[in-house]
């Protein structure tokens, strides 16, 4: 009995020691879920400070990179149009070549210079609704003007045709200066819509007001008609 009785007291307290080392071993090892793979916890808020400093560094470097591109567009020279005419090009510059039916809208949208539109020289402007270049000239005394469509010549070309032919007559002596309309007799007045002198007087003691077409009779021919037809009816 009292071999026996040894053989289990040994036996009991090499349990307690294995139970001793265990509670050990957990009390020292750092067994959490979260810092599972890590060994303490330290590593922990090292690793979540540098992430938190990388995403502060890469929105910095977002915002800085969408300045830049703002103020790249801002800089830009360039601009987004639709022309809804169409596009022409030396082959379509042949009346034989040109679009049909030519009443139809054929967008095109490119990109070209701000200062597309933009004229040095007040007789040649753009106009919008028709997506062409307009030369305007006096001649004879008479206001002419020429156009140069984008969708017959290009958008380059059209411009560049429009201050060509300008030059060519300015060449020729065909550009004169702007008529004065001023008729120094009362009741005779130029009006620049219908290009017509224009008469007023009275007749029985009514008013009347006739118009002479410069288009059809010349300007100074009919600023004398329009003359000559008050003083005949003045008392």
């Amino acid at each position: 009995m009292n071999a026996y009785n040894t053989v289990t007291s040994l036996h009991d307290k090499r349990k307690k020691k294995k139970l001793l080392l265990l509670c050990l071993n957990k009390a020292l090892l750092h067994t959490s879920k979260l810092c599972r793979y890590r060994k303490c916890s330290s590593n922990l808020s090292s690793s979540n400070n540098s992430s938190s400093l990388t995403c502060n560094e890469k929105e910095k470097n977002g915002s800085t990179d969408n300045g830049m591109l703002s103020d790249v567009k801002k800089k830009s020279d360039f601009i987004q149009y639709i022309f809804k005419w169409g596009i022409g090009n030396k082959f379509r510059s042949d009346p034989e070549n040109r679009y049909h039916p030519v009443h139809l809208h054929r967008n095109k949208e490119v990109t070209i210079r701000k200062s597309y539109f933009e004229s040095v020289n007040k007789n040649i402007k753009y106009e919008d609704l028709n997506e062409q270049w307009e030369v305007f000239w006096f001649e004879n005394n008479k206001l002419n003007a020429k156009p140069f469509p984008v969708k017959k010549y290009g958008i380059e070309a059209a411009k560049r045709e429009a201050f060509k032919f300008y030059e060519s007559l300015k060449a020729e002596n065909r550009v004169n200066t702007k008529p004065q309309y001023e008729s120094e007799v009362e009741g005779v007045h130029y009006d620049v819509v219908t290009n017509c002198w224009i008469s007023f007087y009275r007749l029985n003691n009514f008013p009347v007001c006739r118009s002479f077409s410069a288009e059809y009779h010349g300007f100074e021919t009919a600023k004398k008609m329009a003359i000559d037809r008050v003083n005949k009816h003045k008392k």
